[in-house]
């Protein structure tokens, strides 16, 4: 099954810069739960991996982001019951804000 998601935080830390940078459409994330995460149990990170000049063009990953509330805490009541997400990808961006809009698919088996 494929999900629309929303990534959310994209304004903090710094990440409009490395989204504006480094992400693009049709591009792989990574999506990291982070149960000991101190503001929310089901958050789930996003990550694109880039190559930068300053690793020596080692594969490094970015963290650009959170799936939104709401559908992390339905995602990891899905992944402690057993189910996975097979991959997800960025659908859209929308760069003209201080915060973009990154939206993502993210496919999974159940």
């Amino acid at each position: 099954m494929e999900y629309s998601v929303i990534v959310a935080g994209t304004g903090f830390e710094g990440r409009q810069g490395r989204i504006r940078m480094a992400v693009r459409e049709g591009m792989e994330v990574k999506l990291v739960p982070e149960p000991q995460n101190q503001h929310d149990e089901n958050a789930i990170a996003v990550y694109v991996t880039v190559r930068r000049w300053f690793t020596l063009f080692l594969k490094t990953d970015l963290h650009i982001g959170y799936i939104k509330r709401d559908r992390a805490k339905f995602f990891s009541r899905k992944i402690r019951e057993g189910g996975k997400i097979l991959g997800a990808y960025v659908n859209s961006m929308y760069l003209e804000q201080d915060h973009p809009r990154v939206s993502l698919v993210v496919e999974t088996d159940w």
